[in-house]
């Protein structure tokens, strides 16, 4: 029973009379679980709905698509699955959210392993709990295309991995899913010592001779906290295994190395075509490429000088350094603006974990103090890239809102998007435009 958040205008659903806060109890007299259920059944050209209203009384009616001009239905709902997100039942030697500090939110600290939230949102999953009716609803319903947590193809490593004495083997369900259909996406958190070497080489083809239905493997380097009190020794990727990792996973097409492992062991960053069709964006494979390319498509109409003269802090990661530095002194060369790139060193969750989208509030106000002490530099604004904010954009994962950390550095903040249109969109609109 989904809780209905709002309801399209123009759609079947304001036609009908349902109203945000009522209830989709039933389509078809069968129960709606998720988003997916929903969808799937009012693709039909005929259905029955049955909503509970506000004032609990139950809103029965028949729908003909075209009736209503083959109009959407229009329900939005305030959840993507209503009998509640599937809890992971692992316990990973590598869980990042096992070496979260005490204190934050408790969204923080939910684990989840749904395999409809993977659909719906693109997460990881282990398909460790999923059941035979859960593969049997995936096949019928070609829920694809699913992203699924590997980490190694040995089950034995497997297990030890994700800390459990049994596991449904994952190449079998793999193959099976690419039987029927499915599109996957896999993905290795390389462990220093445990999946790397030769089972990270079994593992990538064994993935890879499944193309295309596994479409793209991801190898990404473990993150390890300072907050690991209890939890198993881990070590930390170094240079060495970097390079290691590398010469391994270019060896299978459909397989890319996360770009902290360039950084880490001083490598360029490949060229665009290395990532086909970029299938692992949003895992992080490739966006350094992108920005950099992106970046150079947009210098030749880079002005030379703006209408009035701005001083800029531009907040990255100790990673994202090494990609926007020389984005940024280009955009120096600009007369008018002044830009201060400033990596955050995080303290927060401790000094290996590197990327941008882990940056907390309070790090920030430390580092933009010392920036201002060491350099006696004034700036207007501090720029800072969405990333770093909880989806939605209103507070950092220290729980720290923009607005606090304005107060603190006794600056204005600009969030914007983590992309080389928006870093330059958004000089551009504080310096006033150009001025040619």
């Amino acid at each position: 029973m989904g809780v209905i958040a709002g309801v399209d205008p123009g759609s079947i659903a304001e036609a009908l009379g349902i109203e945000a806060g009522d209830r989709l109890l039933a389509i078809d007299g069968k129960p709606v679980s998720d988003v997916i259920d929903y969808q799937y059944m009012c693709a039909e050209d005929a259905f029955r709905v049955e909503v509970e209203k506000l004032d609990g009384s139950v809103l029965e009616a028949e729908v003909r698509l075209e009736d209503y001009g083959y109009a959407p239905m229009g329900l939005r709902f305030h959840e993507l699955v209503f009998d509640c997100e599937r809890r992971c039942a692992n316990k990973c030697v590598f869980c990042f959210i096992d070496q979260l500090p005490k204190g934050l939110r408790s969204s923080l600290y939910f684990k989840d392993d749904d395999y409809r939230l993977s659909l719906l949102e693109g997460n990881f999953v282990t398909l460790t709990n999923v059941s035979e009716m859960d593969l049997q609803r995936i096949e019928a319903m070609k829920l694809s295309p699913l992203y699924v947590s590997v980490h190694a193809a040995d089950e034995e490593v497997r297990r030890k991995l994700l800390g459990r004495k049994r596991a449904r083997p994952i190449m079998p369900t793999l193959k099976r899913l690419a039987s029927a259909g499915i599109e996957i996406h896999a993905q290795v958190v390389l462990v220093p010592g445990h999946n790397d070497g030769a089972v990270l080489e079994a593992t990538l083809e064994q993935l890879t001779a499944l193309w295309p239905a596994v479409a793209s493997v991801g190898v990404v380097p473990v993150g390890l906290t300072r907050h690991r009190l209890g939890l198993p020794d881990l070590s930390p990727v170094t240079a060495d295994d970097a390079k290691r990792v590398i010469d391994v996973v270019v060896r299978y097409r459909h397989a890319y190395a996360a770009d902290e492992f360039y950084f880490l062991a001083g490598l360029p960053v490949p060229p665009a075509d290395a990532y086909d069709d970029y299938p692992q964006l949003e895992n992080g494979i490739g966006l350094a490429r992108t920005f950099l390319d992106d970046f150079g498509a947009l210098e030749p109409a880079l002005p030379e000088a703006f209408k009035r003269p701005v001083r800029l802090i531009v907040v990255t990661g100790v990673l994202g350094a090494k990609v926007i530095g020389d984005a940024c002194e280009r955009l120096n060369s600009i007369r008018g603006l002044r830009v201060d790139v400033l990596p955050v060193v995080n303290r927060f969750f401790g000094p290996n974990i590197t990327v941008t989208g882990l940056v907390v509030g309070q790090d920030i106000a430390e580092e933009v103090r010392t920036l201002r002490e060491t350099r006696a530099t004034e700036s207007d604004v501090v720029l800072v890239p969405d990333v770093m904010l909880r989806r939605g954009g209103d507070v950092f994962l220290d729980d720290m809102r923009p607005e606090q950390l304005e107060s603190i550095i006794g600056l204005p903040l600009m969030v914007t998007e983590a992309t080389a249109q928006g870093m330059v969109d958004a000089v551009t609109d504080l310096a006033g435009g150009v001025s040619w």
